[in-house]
């Protein structure tokens, strides 16, 4: 398989960093997968880091289970229902679950950073959640970087 060169420099640390150095880049920390009990690096579609990494990222897609001790940090619900960003979820959940339907959510990095990862810094909403949330904190920018 061809890789391109963002995934050959982030595939091993000691080249990214000496690559990094040689150039005069900072130097950046691939993140770990988001998933509780997993300690694997994310992925990466060569433009952006993926919350999850490769293995974790399948589960989810539903090719195969997640490893022993992974728990999935997304449940599929949204985390705003009790309203903590300044308004209600516009979601009946209680009428999703009845129907067994399944909405997809997202990973809402509260500091803006889709580079830091950690538990504290994500959180899951829904999709008008997010978009709501990014428009009142003035970081929408309308489209996926």
């Amino acid at each position: 398989m061809k890789k391109n060169m963002f995934t050959d420099l982030f595939e091993d640390t000691s080249t990214k960093n000496s690559f990094f150095e040689t150039y005069g880049y900072p130097t950046v920390v691939r993140p770990t997968c988001i998933n509780y009990g997993c300690d694997k690096l994310v992925a990466t579609d060569g433009k952006r880091w993926r919350p999850h990494c490769s293995h974790c990222q399948g589960a989810s897609w539903g090719k195969h289970p997640h490893r022993a001790g992974v728990t999935p940090f997304k449940t599929g619900k949204c985390n705003n229902i009790d309203g903590h960003l300044g308004f209600k979820c516009f979601i009946d959940w209680k009428l999703v679950e009845q129907d067994h339907g399944r909405i997809k959510t997202h990973i809402d990095h509260k500091d803006g950073d889709h580079m830091n990862n950690t538990i504290e810094n994500c959180e899951e909403l829904c999709g008008l959640c997010h978009d709501e949330k990014s428009r009142r904190s003035g970081n929408f920018k309308g489209y996926r970087y």
